[in-house]
């Protein structure tokens, strides 16, 4: 059985744990709203976070369900339209994988471009969200 945990700290959560691989059966209804839940809750950043990567994951918060968006429309969104690549290492960053949905940034040559868990997680949720 696959579990996703949580890390806390002071009562802020820090990071989201997921398994090493995606199941092949998670019940897709109960994946979503767990992740809208999540999405929806006020955000509060552990104080290790740059301001710049707040303002990264703040634009990502914002990507609508089922949507995706390339890390270069993010940098101009954000009003930084030369830092694709940071953006992209902002993604990275974030430790706050399903509640930042950082899977929704692509990139700009149809390519997935990264994922902190992999290209299968990356996908998968992509997948998740579109059905």
């Amino acid at each position: 059985m696959a579990t996703v945990s949580f890390t806390e700290e002071s009562g802020v959560l820090t990071t989201v744990h997921l398994p090493s691989k995606p199941p092949r059966h998670w019940n897709a209804e109960v994946l979503k709203y767990t992740l809208r839940e999540l999405q929806q809750k006020p955000r509060v950043y552990p104080s290790f976070t740059t301001a710049f990567q707040r303002r990264v994951w703040d634009a990502i918060a914002k990507i609508p369900w089922g949507k995706t968006l390339t890390y270069k429309a993010l940098a101009e969104r954000i009003g930084h339209p030369k830092a694709a690549r940071a953006v992209g290492q902002a993604c990275g960053a974030n430790r706050l994988l399903l509640v930042i949905p950082c899977h929704r940034v692509v990139g700009s040559n149809g390519g997935l471009g990264g994922f902190a868990f992999g290209l299968e997680w990356k996908r998968k949720l992509l997948e998740w969200e579109a059905s």
